[in-house]
């Protein structure tokens, strides 16, 4: 039996192996012929989910496209689906930074280019910085009344959000209108930040979110128009000179008893530092008030002009 076997596979070995390499050849032939090597491309998203926590994130792409090669046979299985990318943040750092995009791709792909290969990312650490409170006044109360007090519930605030939005923050305020108001009365008051331009800053959240005011009103006060005093230290840098440094407004409206008010010419603000002064600024300050002194909103405006020492 297995000599007959034998004699079998051995008879026309030869020939037999030459038929064989003819059908390898063949088939090689044809499957390359009906399923060709191709290329194509595919644009596809990029996945931000290994980001770090803790920033506000802005990418200059959302999306590359990758070109690549396969049978055509995978890229009739294939769709965009399968095909990944995601950015790589193992050496991240805050600011402006290109991170290099890593790609997934199915089995018998071969990946040829991937455009962009980088993608600039912005990072802007979320903070926070307290700020006292300014409660600011508009309109006038009813004829023969004045304002005796305002207090708030609320003194300082926390504003929170990316580092270049909450360093650009100056104070935080709250509105009050005395329009025609003729007796004591209180109002809960949002609170604003708000950015050195005057604009409220819409990219950071203010904590808390309002405040009460409570506004006292008095009749049979006398009102008298006086200078304000701006009182600075004179700790300015040595590399800086004061050039000026001015309130705003330069005059303001007090109320109060006439014999306190007689002898009063001016009004001084609390004495601020200029130790941190590097260049003109405008800051937000409280004035001084004499006893049985009131004022429509204690805070003023006060400019600082500096230029270098020469």
């Amino acid at each position: 039996m297995m000599n007959a076997l034998r004699d079998i596979v051995q008879h026309n070995l030869l020939v037999k192996i030459c038929a064989l390499v003819i059908a390898i050849l063949l088939w090689l032939y044809v499957m390359n012929d009906q399923n060709p090597a191709i290329e194509g491309s595919y644009s596809i998203p990029v996945s931000m989910a290994d980001a770090p926590d803790g920033y506000r994130m802005h990418a200059s792409a959302e999306t590359v496209t990758i070109r690549v090669r396969a049978p055509r046979s995978a890229f009739v299985a294939a769709d965009r689906g399968d095909f990944h990318a995601k950015l790589n943040f193992a050496d991240y750092a805050e600011g402006d930074k290109n991170y290099p995009v890593e790609t997934t791709i199915p089995y018998g792909f071969e990946l040829i280019s991937t455009s962009p290969d980088k993608i600039t990312v912005s990072l802007d650490r979320i903070v926070q910085k307290s700020f006292k409170v300014d409660v600011m006044t508009s309109g006038t109360p009813a004829s023969g009344v004045a304002v005796d007090k305002i207090s708030q519930t609320v003194a300082a605030a926390t504003v929170e959000g990316p580092r270049s939005e909450v360093d650009r923050v100056t104070r935080i305020v709250a509105h009050v209108n005395l329009g025609g108001q003729g007796q004591d009365f209180s109002v809960a008051a949002p609170l604003l930040a708000m950015n050195s331009d005057g604009r409220e800053s819409s990219e950071v959240v203010v904590s808390p979110s309002q405040t009460e005011i409570a506004v006292k009103l008095a009749r049979g006060l006398t009102r008298k128009v006086v200078e304000i005093k701006v009182k600075a230290q004179s700790d300015l840098s040595p590399n800086l000179k004061l050039e000026s440094i001015t309130a705003a407004p330069t005059r303001i409206e007090i109320a109060g008893a006439e014999d306190v008010l007689k002898s009063i010419t001016s009004i001084d603000t609390e004495e601020i530092s200029l130790a941190d002064v590097k260049e003109n600024e405008t800051r937000r300050v409280q004035l001084r008030l004499p006893a049985g002194v009131t004022v429509t909103d204690p805070n003023v405006t006060v400019e600082i002009k500096v230029g270098a020492m020469r």
